[in-house]
């Protein structure tokens, strides 16, 4: 994968997630603010409500308290009189209630009359409120003197339900409790106490024996309305209907009392949290398309930034691999970059240099010497080395380099020197010095490839071979004497610390150097020490013990057999 394609990926990764991040706080954020507001609107409901019923007790209490300081009433009802209902209703103020209902302490529950003020029902609706008051007039303690609040179901109209708020009070007097005054109010009267109607999110209604009344709420608020017969006396729950989210909080009111179980029920849809939340969403994404949209168009001009020094580099790197070291590259335009080509170029200016060195190395000592020397392995000073020394030595150069252009004579002993160096170099010979026109060269040292004296005898006749190959071509022949000693010598460098050279030294560098001189044209003289290295197929002729300066005695010395050609 390219760098740019991983540099897009990550930014889509960065962009998406925080994107996602930030999507999933706001929503969340926005939900509990939501809630927050949601839970406060039930409370202040609910707060209202109970407000609202309190003062309907402190109302029903004086009702109550009034009845009972009526000595009529009191009259009435210990006998039962068919006026007292007429008598409670010239007593009661019954402008906040639907209805009014009595029950004597002696006789139980009293029917009110036709054309009472009581606010008769229906037969239906009647006989419903009259059993429901009956079973709580017959089980409230005579001591209670606090009010009883209870819900009351009647059939309705076309089939439906009607529910009643009932309080029920005793009437006392004489610390004696004569009777039981029920007084109800619709349901109907409590809706605007609770706000939340109409096409309002916020809805109220109040379950009682498996109904729902009051309000028009979602069909599947029943049926998790079900559930609370059993729950403790506040609840929260949630449902969906048609794809939208309701939350419900359901208090009870009656908590304890003789009436049977009712609820006040809010319902608080979040189809505007649920637009918000998808509103929220459209435009996260949104700004997250446009963020994605502009970090992708940056992140592909920084990667285009990158990418194209990037690809210089690694073009640059191919020309170094390839032997160039000339190739530089362009400062780069961020400090990083620029600190990067600079480094390259900085390094490959080194190698440049190194390679010039090399070179220069290699063409003033022997390559095999010249990786030694640059890895270190030799240091200053000599180590003791069975080494065969081998000098060769054109014959008549004088004669030959009299009266011509010295870069006649120059030309004339680089072509000679090039090919004997390629001779040597097949035979693993190492080529200590150039002096005019002879060569030093050396077998086992700095390193042995083993048979060292056989090598410098096979390579010096090949090397008698090739100038004779040479004079064959060449308008100046020449002739060339080879001189070949082996013994131990003291091989390192020599010099100073900045400034050495690797060589050997020793008689036996001065007795090759002598029998060199000595050597004919097309000859090769070894002292007795090579012979003995050689196999028997490369025969030696032995010669006169030889006279040779710088040696007190005479010196025994073979000469190689060659195919003798003519100078």
């Amino acid at each position: 994968m390219t760098f740019r394609a991983k540099l897009q990926q990550a930014i889509l990764g960065v962009v998406a997630g925080t994107t996602a991040a930030v999507l999933m706080v706001a929503q969340t954020q926005n939900s509990a603010s939501y809630r927050r507001m949601v839970d406060t609107l039930f409370s202040q409901q609910m707060a209202a409500f109970r407000l609202e019923q309190e003062a309907q007790l402190q109302l029903a209490r004086k009702q109550a308290a009034r009845l009972a300081e009526s000595v009529r009433l009191f009259a009435a009802l210990e006998e039962g009189d068919p006026e007292t209902y007429q008598v409670a209703a010239d007593e009661l103020r019954l402008a906040e209630f639907d209805f009014f209902r009595l029950a004597s302490a002696q006789t139980g529950m009293m029917p009110p009359p036709e054309g009472s003020r009581s606010g008769r029902f229906q037969e239906a609706a009647e006989k419903a409120l009259t059993l429901q008051l009956e079973a709580v007039a017959k089980t409230l303690p005579e001591e209670q003197v606090q009010a009883e609040v209870g819900f009351a179901l009647l059939p309705g109209a076309e089939g439906g339900q009607d529910l009643h708020r009932v309080l029920a009070m005793h009437i006392r007097n004489f610390d004696q409790t004569v009777g039981t005054l029920f007084l109800g109010q619709s349901v109907r009267r409590l809706m605007p106490v609770l706000g939340g109607q109409g096409n309002q999110p916020l809805q109220a209604a109040f379950w009682t024996q498996g109904q729902l009344l009051g309000a028009s709420l979602p069909q599947a608020a029943a049926a998790a309305l079900k559930a609370l017969q059993t729950t403790t006396e506040q609840t929260e729950f949630s449902f969906r209907q048609e794809g939208t989210e309701y939350l419900a909080h359901a208090h009870l009111l009656n908590a304890g009392s003789r009436f049977p179980p009712a609820w006040l029920v809010s319902v608080f849809s979040l189809a505007e949290l649920q637009a918000q939340q998808k509103a929220l969403q459209w435009r996260v994404i949104g700004i997250g398309a446009l963020a994605l949209l502009l970090a992708s168009v940056a992140g592909w001009l920084f990667a285009a930034q990158l990418a194209q020094p990037i690809r210089e580099l690694v073009a640059a790197t191919h020309e170094v691999r390839g032997g160039n070291l000339k190739v530089r590259l362009e400062k780069g335009r961020t400090d990083e970059l620029a600190a990067l080509t600079e480094s390259f170029n900085d390094m490959t200016a080194g190698l440049e240099l190194k390679e010039r060195y090399h070179s220069v190395l290699n063409m003033v000592a022997d390559a095999r010497v010249a990786e030694q020397l640059m890895a270190g392995s030799i240091q200053l000073g000599g180590e003791l080395r069975q080494v065969t020394v081998v000098f060769c030595d054109i014959r008549g150069y004088t004669a030959l380099s009299a009266g011509r252009d010295p870069r006649e004579v120059i030309a004339l002993l680089n072509n000679h020197m090039g090919a004997l160096t390629r001779v040597v170099y097949r035979w693993h010979g190492v080529i200590n010095q150039f002096a005019g026109d002879a060569i030093m060269i050396l077998f086992g040292a700095p390193a042995s490839h083993g048979e060292d004296a056989q090598n410098a005898v096979n390579c010096a006749l090949e090397m008698i071979a090739e100038r004779q190959r040479l004079n064959a071509l060449s308008k100046e022949p020449m002739g060339i004497g080879i001189g070949i000693a082996t013994g131990t010598v003291v091989a390192g460098c020599i010099g100073a610390e900045n400034r050495a050279d690797y060589t050997v030294v020793g008689e036996r560098v001065n007795l090759a150097a002598r029998l060199c001189s000595s050597a004919a044209a097309g000859e090769i003289v070894v002292d007795a020490a090579t012979q003995r290295l050689l196999p028997s197929e490369i025969p030696a002729v032995p010669l006169e013990p030889l006279r040779l300066k710088g040696f007190a005695d005479a010196v025994t010395a073979f000469r190689i057999v060659t195919d003798p050609s003519p100078d």
